[in-house]
């Protein structure tokens, strides 16, 4: 009997240690792993404003008819995201800049380009206030957004600091690591990463 049980103890033991060593190599292999693969950056489209560019100012209507200005010194960073109704991507990315915006204490501002009752309708579905809505075809159009959902990061001194299609919070991200790495883009900083190492 006794020994049974100590087989059965050194056996539970022997397991015990092949499963920290298992884990151990797992964790390097992932940690490995994450250095090979790249991270998801916004998707920056040809045309537009580029990185560093003055944001055109404009004085604006939003859906509450309050006038917001655009461009020029702000308080805190903004993010300006051009949604629409109509597009499920841009209905998902809703919250998810909110949430990301209040984390990091960056103002949001919504644009759309719509039929006021739809805008309407948006607001009132995801809780937004109005006097962060802004429902105008012509401003996108001046700084080339052509496709949605699209974000603009500009800092308090109304530069542009990075801009890009996004479709999650990690998108996002993407766009405040321009500050830290000096590439316009994720996919810039990956090219030159990768050149040396070559």
């Amino acid at each position: 009997m006794d020994n049974i049980l100590l087989a059965s103890q050194t056996l539970t033991w022997l397991l015990l240690l092949a499963t920290g060593a298992v884990t151990l190599l797992l964790s390097r292999r992932v940690r490995a792993f994450y250095r090979v693969v790249a991270p998801a950056g916004a998707l920056m489209t040809s045309g537009g404003l580029p990185s560093g560019a003055v944001i055109p100012t404009a004085s604006l209507t939003a859906m509450d008819g309050s006038t917001i200005s655009i461009g020029g010194k702000q308080a805190t960073s903004q993010l300006i995201l051009f949604v629409s109704e109509s597009c499920p991507i841009s209905r998902k990315m809703i919250p998810i800049a909110r949430e990301f915006c209040r984390s990091e204490n960056i103002d949001l501002l919504f644009f759309g380009d719509d039929r006021e009752d739809i805008q309407t309708a948006l607001i009132q579905e995801f809780g937004l206030n109005p006097t962060r809505f802004i429902n105008s075809e012509s401003y996108g159009r001046t700084i080339g957004i052509d496709k949605l959902p699209y974000a603009l990061l500009a800092g308090q001194d109304g530069r542009l600091i990075a801009r890009g299609l996004v479709n999650s919070r990690e998108h996002l991200e993407s766009l405040m690591t321009v500050q830290e790495t000096g590439f316009d883009t994720v996919q810039s900083w990956l090219a030159t990463r990768d050149a040396r190492t070559a």
